[in-house]
């Protein structure tokens, strides 16, 4: 502690006293010297000497030194150059010159000093911002080169996953695209940006894409769906279209980052499933209905085995001579006996096929159809065909039991599906609603398949009858009895430009 504060006092000491002396002797020893020389040359050259030997001891020593050099020179000047001559004494004409002197020096050394403060200020405050600067402009360069590591990092990782990458702007404008993107659509990174990066996807699916990225856009949330993505070579495979924003520290979506992977064994794979949960389906039923017939055989077979039995019998009698008809009254009356038995066992049949009163509720059936369509989406994409919904704002709610319309609906929603299987053209399914009448709605279905033979026209609603190769005859028949319960009908009509349409009504019973 005390060796530093030695060394604090012989550095003040230095810089306020040696220091400062030695600059002020300097000067004016070397203007003393410079006089002697050139008095016999110029008249009065102490005066500028002296004032410079006063400049320079300001300007290089500091305030302290400048009035050092004030107090030498006017020592000197009044010692050696003032009469009377190597006398301290000043003589009352000289007394005002050597006042002027000093006060001038005095001005000289505070101008001086002041600028030589202000000039080294300047200096420093240069240097310091040059240093502030230098040292800014190495650590933006050290970031720079930072982010260029870590984008050249992270593209490289983007180019070695082996799957399709985007990333956009905070915007959702397509930005970046690596490789495998390019490279399966056939498009450069140029031309997928912006707009062009929708043209990628199927037309029915790129409307669907387009809504779910406006959505996750607005809600600055997550997006996943799955689309059609057109390859190089013209085909489309299903992706699985996942994108999650990138945030910065303060919360906002610095960009978007979205991947596509490949789904399209997966989704030919739960395509067979579904078809074979379908054939499924109609094994299960065809047994149901071998199952039913086979009961239905069975227990008709002995009332009509005794049927015919006694109606031999009866004619027996009946032929003898003379005919016995007190017997064939007997027979006759044994026939009535099991032909009532044999109807007992129908409207037991029949009865399988009754069904129970529900309880309805007020129903919108625009929602109905909507979600119907949503349901119907895969099977329509697996087919090819496309759902067009056209859909009256005013209908009513209308108490219904919405399982059983749903039932109807998915009914001839398929049965149209079917008429359009070998349809070389636009296969297209149409699904209206509208008003008609007071509390009723109607409801129509249209393909674009070959429409209805009008020689079958008046029996396609006929139990048990069907145009389909393995068709059971039961699916319009059961629509038909729904209907009628809900106190609407049932129809079928040929659409002018070819195909079917279907309308049935529904109505409120109040």
């Amino acid at each position: 502690m005390m060796a530093e504060e030695s060394d604090r006092l012989s550095q003040w000491t230095v810089d306020y006293c040696v220091k400062p002396c030695a600059v002020a002797c300097f000067f004016v020893l070397v203007a003393l010297l410079w006089t002697f020389l050139l008095q016999h040359v110029i008249a009065y050259p102490f005066v500028f000497l002296f004032f410079g030997a006063i400049m320079g001891s300001a300007w290089f020593g500091g305030f302290i030194a400048g009035f050092i050099s004030i107090f030498l020179s006017s020592v000197l000047v009044d010692y050696c150059f003032i009469p009377p001559l190597f006398s301290f004494s000043v003589g009352k004409e000289s007394q005002s010159f050597l006042t002027s002197f000093i006060l001038c020096s005095i001005a000289i050394t505070v101008v001086s000093s002041a600028r030589k403060r202000s000039e080294v200020a300047v200096r420093n405050a240069r240097d310091q911002l040059e240093t502030r600067v230098q040292e800014r402009t190495a650590d933006l360069l050290h970031s720079n080169l930072e982010i260029q590591a870590r984008e050249r990092q992270l593209r490289i990782l983007t180019e070695a996953i082996p799957q399709q990458i985007w990333r956009t702007d905070p915007s959702g404008r397509i930005e970046y695209c690596n490789h495998h993107l390019c490279d399966y659509t056939g498009l450069s990174a140029e031309e997928l940006q912006g707009e062009t990066y929708f043209s990628i996807f199927h037309p029915e699916d790129e409307w669907f894409f387009r809504e779910s990225w406006q959505s996750a856009l607005t809600s600055e949330g997550s997006l996943e769906v799955e689309a059609r993505v057109r390859g190089a070579d013209a085909n489309f495979r299903w992706f699985l279209i996942r994108s999650h924003p990138q945030r910065t520290k303060e919360g906002q979506i610095a960009c978007w980052y979205g991947i596509h992977i490949d789904i399209e064994d997966q989704y030919q794979a739960q395509q067979k499933l579904i078809v074979a949960q379908e054939n499924l389906a109609r094994l299960s039923r065809t047994q149901s209905m071998a199952e039913l017939a086979a009961s239905i055989a069975h227990e008709l077979n002995q009332p009509l085995t005794a049927v015919v039995t006694q109606a031999y019998a009866c004619r027996e009698w009946l032929n003898r001579t003379p005919a016995n008809i007190e017997k064939a009254t007997a027979t006759a009356e044994r026939i009535v006996q099991e032909s009532t038995r044999a109807s007992a066992v129908v409207s037991r049949v029949r009865a399988l096929f009754r069904q129970e009163a529900q309880e309805r509720e007020p129903v919108d059936i625009n929602k109905l159809i909507s979600e119907l369509a949503r349901l119907l989406r895969d099977e329509s994409i697996r087919r090819n065909v496309s759902i067009r919904l056209q859909l009256s704002r005013d209908i009513p709610i209308i108490p219904m039991d919405a399982v059983q319309i749903q039932q109807v609906l998915v009914n001839l929603a398929f049965n149209g599906m079917d008429a359009m299987a070998s349809t070389t053209g636009p296969r297209e399914l149409t699904i209206r609603s509208e008003v008609q009448g007071e509390n009723e709605i109607l409801v129509s279905v249209q393909d674009c398949g070959a429409g209805v033979d009008p020689a079958i026209k008046s029996r396609i609603f006929d139990a048990f009858y069907s145009t389909k190769p393995h068709g059971t005859g039961m699916g319009l028949a059961i629509c038909r009895s729904i209907i009628e319960e809900h106190d609407g009908r049932l129809s079928v009509d040929n659409a002018p430009h070819g195909g079917a349409i279907f309308r049935f009504t529904v109505r409120s019973r109040t």
